[in-house]
Order: structure tokens, then C-alpha cells, then sequence
């Protein structure tokens, strides 16, 4: 973890009406999984902007982790760069 948020430890990508939503939550009720701030980030939607990373996509995660606790995101715009 840095000053600004936790690194996210998995992403979940997806298109629209593909399950990803049912998937992130119900990784979010396992309780070693700590949800971000909102489940589509979509960050990487936008143009890359290393600048951008510490400010803006880390503080959308739990500024700690307990060991063995996990946090991730769900973007299904993602798809469209894998």
C-alpha cells in the first residue's frame, strides 16, 4: 500500500451484461475481500496518465490491508484493450 490506497490485487474484466457485477460481489462478501470505494473504476478507460495513478485510482481503494485481505475492481470497458 502506498500513501494514497492499496494496490487493487485483482481486476475483473468483462463487457456489459456479462456477469461482472454478480461476480465482484460476491467476491466483496468473502471477508478478506475489501470492496474499492466504487466497483467500476474505469481508469484505464482514459487516456494513461502515470500522474494520475496515485491520486486518482489508488484513493478508490482501502488506504490499509490486513495480511491475507485482498481488494479489486470490476470494469467491463476494460475488455475492449485486452
Amino acid at each position: 500500500c502506498t500513501a494514497s490506497g492499496c494496490r487493487p490485487s485483482f481486476l475483473i474484466i468483462g463487457i456489459g451484461k456479462c456477469g461482472t457485477s454478480s461476480l465482484y460481489y460476491y467476491l466483496a462478501a468473502h471477508p478478506s475481500v475489501i470492496q474499492a470505494r466504487r466497483k467500476q473504476i474505469q481508469f484505464f478507460d482514459h487516456a494513461y496518465d502515470a500522474s494520475r495513478m496515485e491520486r486518482s485510482y489508488l484513493s478508490q481503494f482501502p488506504a490499509s490491508l490486513k495480511e491475507g485481505e485482498v481488494t479489486g475492481e470490476a470494469s467491463p470497458g476494460y475488455a475492449q484493450y485486452s
